[in-house]
């Protein structure tokens, strides 16, 4: 499965499934190791799953006979990852570069309706350098509001210009947030390996 710090691999996985699915192949994904994984993976439709976030490895035998098999529920997974708002994020802007090359209209999500927007504003204070990637966020919603604008008078030129800079501008993005999210979870785990601060006592 995809790590948090690595978005692009999002596409990847992505890519796959929808390979499957175009196929009529019945997918599994394995590697489910985390709350994360099933959330994203729920929001993919895939229906089944496997890895140690649904149960650690175990005997045939005990599968058969354990309670395991008659009570699990698959639950919701944790849904305040960047990955799950991120694949959120470029279901539009899919939509707005389908739009150029097949000439249809889409429907743009507003800035402040993105997941992401959420995600990055309730993060701010652990992410480095959130201020860039609020700014190439916002950017990439600007080309997608100006694809549809140009759409309806511009001409082909212009909106594969605009197309062009819009997955510039998300790629960037992209990075930016995996290696973002990545100091976050580095400078995390310093703190919290770093023993308590000793109180003096006089």
């Amino acid at each position: 499965m995809t790590q948090p710090e690595k978005p692009q691999d999002l596409i990847f996985v992505e890519s796959l499934v929808n390979l499957g699915l175009a196929m009529g192949v019945l997918i599994t994904v394995e590697g489910v190791e985390t709350e994360a994984h099933i959330a994203l993976l729920r929001e993919m439709k895939i229906n089944y799953l496997q890895g140690y976030a649904i149960a650690r490895p175990m005997e045939a035998e005990a599968v058969a006979v354990a309670d395991f098999v008659r009570s699990f529920v698959l639950g919701v997974g944790d849904a305040d990852t960047p990955m799950l708002a991120l694949y959120q994020h470029l279901g539009w802007v899919r939509a707005a570069a389908e739009s150029v090359m097949n000439h249809e209209d889409y429907e743009h999500t507003e800035l402040a309706a993105c997941p992401i927007t959420t995600w990055l504003h309730a993060h701010a204070s652990e992410l480095p350098e959130v201020e860039t990637s609020l700014a190439e966020h916002e950017t990439v919603h600007i080309l997608g509001r100006e694809i549809l604008q140009v759409r309806q008078s511009g001409t082909r030129e212009e909106l594969h210009r605009l197309l062009g800079q819009l997955h510039g501008h998300s790629h960037r993005f992209q990075e930016g947030l995996g290696q973002a999210v990545k100091d976050m979870r580095d400078n995390a785990a310093v703190a919290k390996a770093q023993p308590p601060p000793s109180e003096n006592t006089h």
